[in-house]
């Protein structure tokens, strides 16, 4: 079985980690699952607490990791996102050596390895999967990040033979359908839409790909309804706040409270570096021309 999947015990802790609802994966009780799913489980809640800003416990956590090849791939990852980097290289090379058939390896290790610039060694390790659709996802979005979008697309159409339905697989067929652009942005909204509107995937992730799908269409009212339900469902995500901040740019309305937001609860994200790199590029080009305006 693939641990993966979001079939049985697990779908119900698998569904929410995928979109992103971290917080009611650490409320989901580890009591009760079997000995088959218990890693795994385990698994989705180490790495919750690292995507809620906690990989040094998680480290501490798993000082030992009872020669399980998954949780000592989470620990890896925790370690890299805890900024020990060497560390965390050192050990996806042990488990690539001794475990690359493992699930979690397969992705964790991948994860570290694409984050520290060896893109073939995790697409290499990926390569080893049998079925496991969280592999396929990150090879998606590998291939999306590298703009080659016939082979995210293939990836797509080939999993969908065998995971039809699967919230793994439709997410990447809306990756892949809003990077092709064109008749493509309809067919992303209805899968979002699909997953907005259902209870199980209903949450502020789903409602923001259904807005930028509507950006993408012109729809931009229809958008900010979509942004408007995401800061509902959580107003401290970052995904969701950068999101605001483009929609309210392109509304030409005020976006400086979810600037400001965004600033507090992720200083460093990746939008707020390109936003004061082009200010600062802005600033020196137009003090560069300062002397040619004729007042």
């Amino acid at each position: 079985m693939d641990p993966f999947s979001d079939a049985g015990e697990l779908f119900a802790i698998h569904n929410l980690f995928y979109q992103g609802a971290y917080k009611e994966v650490l409320e989901q009780s580890l009591a009760g699952y079997s000995d088959s799913a218990i890693t795994q489980a385990r698994v989705y809640h180490y790495r919750a607490q690292i995507a809620l800003g906690s990989p040094e416990q998680v480290v501490a956590e798993l000082d030992d990791t009872e020669g399980n090849a998954a949780l000592a791939a989470v620990k890896a990852f925790a370690l890299y996102k805890a900024g020990e980097t060497e560390s965390s290289l050192e050990l996806v090379g042990e488990l690539v050596e001794s475990s690359s058939d493992d699930a979690t390896v397969q992705v964790l290790g991948a994860i570290v390895l694409y984050l520290t610039g060896n893109i073939e060694d995790a697409l290499s390790l990926l390569s080893n999967h049998e079925g496991n659709l969280a592999a396929v996802a990150l090879i998606v979005q590998i291939r999306l990040m590298q703009n080659k979008l016939d082979l995210a697309s293939k990836e797509v159409q080939l999993a969908k033979k065998w995971g039809q339905d699967n919230l793994l697989v439709n997410l990447s067929e809306a990756w892949v359908d809003l990077h092709l652009g064109g008749e493509k942005y309809q067919e992303a909204f209805y899968i979002y839409e699909e997953l907005a509107q259902t209870p199980s995937t209903s949450n502020a992730r789903t409602f923001v790909g259904q807005a930028i799908a509507d950006i993408q269409l012109g729809r931009l009212e229809e958008a900010e309804d979509a942004i408007n339900s995401a800061l509902e469902r959580d107003s401290t995500s970052p995904d969701v706040l950068v999101n605001a901040i483009i929609l309210y740019i392109m509304l030409g309305r005020d976006y400086s409270q979810y600037l400001e937001a965004l600033q507090s609860v992720d200083a460093e994200n990746p939008f707020l570096t390109d936003l004061e790199e082009k200010s600062t590029l802005f600033d020196t080009c137009a003090a560069e021309y300062a002397s040619l305006i004729v007042e």
